[in-house]
């Protein structure tokens, strides 16, 4: 009995490495921060995922034991290098994505493609301008919109 109470507890590391792993933590945190307040241009998001990343291992290893689990830690590492490869491809496509302005389409649009049942853009004045079209000075009053005609039975 006493042989498979040491057995079990052979694997789990002691007080000295929890204590070094929160330590390692927490400045991971502080660089996570301090990195937030630094402009590294477009490399801002491929730095705070490097260290978010740094922090999920040593969660996982220490304090899920991934560490001495062999066949958890390969389904940990390739689903880390699944995510990797996933972040990498969404990275490429936003940055070699053309922005999509009025101005550089085939064909002007009169209506806002994302707007419920397709509706014009409503300005904060009220009134209806096509998605193409900025709203103009008011040198002269809009044309009043027709009411719709009343039916009869």
């Amino acid at each position: 009995m006493e042989h498979a109470h040491a057995e079990a507890h052979a694997h789990h590391p002691g007080p000295k490495t929890y204590a070094a792993v929160l330590g390692a933590l927490l400045v991971l945190t502080v660089i996570t921060v301090s990195a937030a307040y630094v402009d590294f241009g477009s490399a801002n998001t491929i730095i705070a995922l490097v260290i978010a990343s740094i922090k999920a291992a040593l969660v996982a290893l220490f304090f899920m034991h991934l560490k001495n689990d062999r066949f958890n830690a390969v389904i940990f590492l390739i689903g880390m290098f699944m995510l990797t490869i996933f972040l990498i491809f969404s990275l490429f496509d936003v940055s070699w994505r053309q922005p999509v302005y009025p101005g550089n389409l085939k064909a002007p649009l009169t209506e806002f493609p994302g707007a419920p049942l397709g509706k014009p853009i409503q300005p904060s004045d009220g009134k209806q301008y096509p998605f193409n079209e900025a709203p103009k000075a008011a040198s002269a009053p809009p044309a009043p919109v027709p009411a719709p005609a009343a039916e009869h039975h």
